[in-house]
């Protein structure tokens, strides 16, 4: 075989990059000799080579079916030819470069959920005297759900709230809430977490309140 570029060159290049030449063959010398020359096969040889290797790794850890669903709908706009090429593109490399596709997407979603923690720890401030509060804050149906032990017992007309702080912006208030008989209460946020946000507790009138009216006493830390 000469090093000539034509359209079976395209196809080996791309054969090449899956680990489907025996080596033993010659073509893998061929392959690399033609190569080092030709920049629309070097193209060829480095998409091949990450669908193969997505291939892989696609196998390792399926991704939901509502985002295969979603990224397979959209695979005929964001697989559009590069060049005329593409048209004569092996039928071995299409399913390929779905998977790759579907692969890259879906490492990228399992990193985000991951990396993102499950929870958080609300303690008291240094500046609440008398406060012997503890709890977390979790991501919980589409919100936040924020679970606190050792609340003192309030006077009447006294509630807990909850509120969200974002960076660099104003208290947002959340539902208000009571503690049981234990000094044990919670309550739901319809929030995402925010990084850098806080959470924070205040004691309130009953029914809660648009803006603070103590300090908090209770903080977590979105990070």
């Amino acid at each position: 075989m000469n090093l000539q570029h034509d359209e079976s060159m395209l196809d080996l290049v791309a054969a090449y990059a899956a680990g489907a030449i025996d080596a033993r063959t010659g073509e893998c010398a061929t392959v690399r000799a033609h190569l080092a020359q030709c920049t629309i096969c070097q193209e060829e040889f480095k998409i091949a080579r990450a669908a193969a290797e997505a291939v892989g790794l696609s196998a390792a850890e399926p991704p939901p079916a509502h985002l295969r669903e979603r990224i397979l709908s959209a695979l005929p706009a964001s697989m559009a030819p590069l060049h005329a090429r593409r048209a004569r593109m092996p039928s071995w490399f299409v399913p390929a470069a779905a998977a790759a596709a579907i692969a890259i997407a879906a490492g990228a979603w399992w990193s985000l959920h991951r990396a993102t923690p499950a929870s958080w720890t609300a303690a008291c401030v240094p500046e609440a005297a008398g406060c012997h509060a503890s709890g977390t804050v979790s991501v919980a149906g589409g919100g936040l759900h924020v679970e606190v032990q050792g609340l003192n017992a309030l006077p009447a007309g006294k509630q807990y709230q909850a509120w969200m702080i974002p960076p660099g912006g104003a208290p947002k208030p959340e539902p208000a809430f009571s503690a049981d008989p234990s000094g044990t209460g919670s309550v739901d946020m319809p929030e995402q977490p925010i990084k850098g946000a806080l959470v924070a507790i205040t004691v309130e009138p009953s029914g809660g309140s648009k803006a603070p009216t103590t300090k908090p006493f209770l903080v977590a830390k979105i990070d």
